[in-house]
């Protein structure tokens, strides 16, 4: 599943193409992916910012008119389990489980959106305020400090790995980062939220930052079927610390690293480097 790294790799890929390029038209092929009746207008736009909210891209859309004066609208896309965005050349064949694209004349491209498994989701709204994609969702990892997480997980007993991939809590991780953040922390997954003292929450602030920002350097990882905008494969799997390894000795350590199933989902750690109780 794309998380926060894999989908700014994707922004930061298409971002050229699309801001201040003309849309020439907007073109569903498949009606079960929208979060809300609403249908984007066939077009002309011109392009505005992407920006990104955890694992959400946000498009701005400004309508091609003259005098310039309607407000622009967005479209919003998660991407789900198998979401992605790629450019492919004007006049060429859609892609297998392509299911929105843009017209863009001026790159001579379209950008379409495809999601074989259809986890991911696609929202025009005249606000991300108003976007039923974005309700409940919590302030974008890379936007907190130390002191911002230690007041968000402070009345929490949930465990460090659910409140790290909790989006209502904090957007943009998921079991792929979660386990590689804890590790770089040294704090175990299974320790409570609340448990940690201001200085605990400010070390795992700085590993936060540090993991995201160096899988973003690298194009993401690809585990299964996760591909850079131009089909090449990321490169952050290469430097996985436990994700995937267990058994494998620790890095640090030299123990072999573990990996339990909790919630249908496997979780990956160290005993030694990430002790349970606060030290």
């Amino acid at each position: 599943m794309p998380e926060l790294p894999e989908v700014e790799t994707t922004r930061r890929a298409i971002l050229p193409v699309f801001t201040g390029r003309r849309i020439a038209s907007i073109t569903p092929l498949r009606e079960d992916i929208w979060a809300t009746g609403r249908r984007p207008p066939r077009g002309p736009f011109t392009g505005g910012e992407i920006v990104r909210r955890g694992k959400t891209l946000i498009f701005s859309l400004i309508p091609d008119k003259a005098d310039r004066s309607s407000p622009p609208i967005f479209l919003l896309s998660r991407f789900g389990m198998s979401g992605r965005w790629d450019r492919r050349h004007q006049g060429s064949r859609p892609a297998p489980h392509t299911h929105l694209e843009l017209l863009i004349p001026e790159e001579g491209v379209i950008l379409a959106w495809s999601d074989p498994r259809r986890f991911g989701r696609l929202e025009i709204s005249p606000s991300p305020d108003e976007s039923r994609l974005l309700a409940g969702t919590g302030p974008d990892a890379l936007s907190l400090d130390g002191p911002s997480l230690f007041e968000i997980f402070r009345p929490l007993a949930t465990p460090l790995r659910k409140a790290l991939t909790n989006p209502a809590l904090l957007a943009g991780i998921g079991n792929i980062y979660m386990a590689e953040i804890l590790f770089d922390a040294g704090l175990s997954p299974f320790r409570p939220a609340g448990s940690l003292s201001l200085a605990e929450a400010c070390r795992l602030s700085q590993s936060l930052h540090r993991i995201l920002s160096s899988a973003i350097d690298s194009g993401g990882s690809t585990i299964h079927s996760y591909r850079q905008e131009d089909g090449s494969p990321g490169g952050y799997q290469k430097f996985h610390a436990v994700y995937g390894r267990e058994g494998s000795p620790c890095r640090r350590c030299g123990l072999p690293l573990q990996r339990t199933t909790v919630e249908a989902r496997s979780l990956y750690y160290c005993a030694l480097c990430q002790p349970l109780a606060a030290p």
